[in-house]
């Protein structure tokens, strides 16, 4: 399928991406912080690249935010949301194996 960039009215980038015959999605580029949308595009047009910028900000103008992904939270995140953490193990009963003696006795 087929995707094209463009810029809409206030300057931000978009990438437009042809999901199927009546589904666009309209992702936002980098340093746009607007969440991705979905559109129907006119019945006459099968690829972004027949209609004009101002056309493909009309269609987006009208097009609905997709929901952001739910669910559970992710197991790898901490309370603060960041990745990893002190280093604790996400099973309880797990203790990291001891470190092997050198058989040369040089790591005292």
């Amino acid at each position: 399928m087929s995707h094209r960039r463009f810029v809409d009215r206030s300057g931000q980038r978009w990438e437009v991406r042809v999901r199927g015959r009546g589904d666009w999605e309209f992702r936002p580029e980098r340093g746009n912080p607007s969440r991705p949308r979905r559109a129907e595009p006119p019945h006459w047009a099968t690829d972004p690249f027949e209609l004009s910028e101002q056309e493909l900000c009309a269609i987006m103008g009208d097009a609905e935010p997709q929901e952001r992904r739910g669910g559970a939270p992710s197991p790898f995140r901490d309370d603060d949301g960041q990745v990893g953490g002190g280093g604790d193990s996400l099973f309880s009963d797990y203790t990291p194996p001891a470190k092997p003696k050198s058989p040369f006795k040089d790591d005292r």
